[in-house]
Formats: structure tokens, C-alpha cells, sequence
């Protein structure tokens, strides 16, 4: 998509849309329906981003045409992924390599605000569990709908983790100019990562930064929860 992307004013992404799917990309055309989906991948500027360009076999090429799709003699290669906990939006922030489209963007007829985080308690017992509260504003002409994505880092763990973690999402649909909060809990064994050592989930007791926005590269809102 790298090469005519930013010639389109929009891209409609249709999926697998169904028998009626004519119907439901007619109403996005026509506004009859303002579009509300958000990308649940990442799209890379070119495949040589991708964590699965170094799986293609010694000798095999990317094939990206039709005049072989059903090739069943073709050999099949055993495939073994070694990203580990960086799939998807990990892997492009882990690389710092800048995706197409990130995970989680979608657009809008309409446009939305982010703000009033609110963390409760910002001290939090390892047994206890974070209040997670934020407003989100339809600050357009027309009603829509938001996915809000809450993330979370964790920057002093003694192991490395993904520069973002997705814990949670809350979509709300809103008329022109409403406003409505947005509320998510989480207990300590969100915080937590698997230690291979002791085969066991572990939770460290330090500071850890909540990011919040309509994608993984768009964070409107952050706030700090410390574990105790």
C-alpha cells in the first residue's frame, strides 16, 4: 500500500464483510454510517519491516500474484517464529521501525478528545487494583464512535518487556459534542510478566506508566500507578 497510500484522501478497509457487505460499505460511502473499525494488525511500509520476512525459505522469493494460489505441489517449509513476546505492534516499536498504519488506527467522520485521567489509588498494593477513569469527547458534526485503547509500560522491570503492553479497550458510541467516561479496572496480574526461571507469573514493585489513545502510536492521556 506504501506506494499509493498518501494519494487517497481515505481507505475503506473491507475485510470479509458477508453476503450484505455491499450494503454496509454503501452506507460508509454515502455517510449513512460513520465508519468506527480500527485495525487489529500492523502494516508495514514494506515486507522487509515484517518480523516475518526473514522466515521466507533459502532460494523461495515472495510471490504476490495469482497464477499460482492453488500451486498444491508446491513444498511446504516448516516455519518457526522467533519474535517471542514482540508480535504485532511490539515487534515495530521494539525495532523502532515506523509501521504504514499502526495497530489499532481507523478513521472517522467525526473527531474525539481525550482528557481528565484519573488513576485510583496512584499508590496500589500488590493484592489491590487500579481504577482506571477518562473522558472522551465527540468534538465533530456528526455522531461516531471510539475505540479507546489503554496501555501500559513498564520501564524498570528486570526483564525486557514491549515498549506497550494492550490491557485493555472501551468502544462508546457519542452525538456531537457529548462526552461520556470511560472507566477500566485492573488487578496486579495485569502489571505481571512470566518468569522462565521460576515458571511463575511475577509483579514487580515499582512505577509504571498507563499510555491511553485511539491507537498504539497515537497516546493522548498517560498517568503513573506504583506497585507496593
Amino acid at each position: 500500500m506504501t506506494a499509493w497510500a498518501d494519494k487517497a484522501a481515505a481507505i475503506l478497509y473491507a475485510w470479509y464483510p458477508g453476503q450484505i457487505g455491499n450494503r454496509a460499505l454503501a452506507e460508509i460511502l454515502c455517510g449513512e454510517t460513520n465508519p468506527s473499525g480500527k485495525l487489529p494488525i500492523t502494516i508495514e511500509k514494506r515486507f522487509e519491516d515484517s518480523p516475518g520476512f526473514g522466515y521466507i525459505p533459502e532460494g523461495e522469493s515472495l510471490y504476490i500474484g495469482w497464477d499460482h494460489d492453488n500451486n498444491m505441489s508446491h513444498p511446504i517449509t516448516d516455519v518457526v517464529y522467533k519474535e517471542g513476546i514482540y508480535v504485532g505492534y511490539r515487534w515495530y516499536e521494539h525495532k523502532r521501525i515506523e509501521p504504514l498504519f499502526a495497530f489499532g488506527h481507523g478513521l472517522s467522520y467525526t473527531t474525539f478528545a481525550y482528557s481528565n485521567l484519573r488513576l485510583t489509588p496512584a499508590i496500589m498494593p500488590i493484592d489491590g487494583r487500579v481504577s482506571i477513569e477518562f473522558s472522551i469527547t465527540n468534538t465533530g458534526s456528526v455522531a461516531g464512535t471510539e475505540t479507546a485503547q489503554i496501555y501500559l509500560r513498564d520501564t524498570l522491570s528486570a526483564v525486557s518487556r514491549p515498549e506497550k503492553e494492550l490491557k485493555a479497550f472501551s468502544k462508546v458510541t457519542l452525538q456531537p459534542g457529548e462526552t461520556k467516561v470511560v472507566r477500566a479496572r485492573l488487578t496486579a496480574k495485569e502489571f505481571a510478566y512470566w518468569d522462565t526461571a521460576a515458571r511463575a507469573w511475577r509483579t514487580e514493585s515499582h512505577a509504571y506508566t498507563f499510555l491511553i489513545g485511539p491507537s498504539s502510536q497515537k497516546i493522548l492521556l498517560t498517568g503513573e500507578v506504583t506497585l507496593r
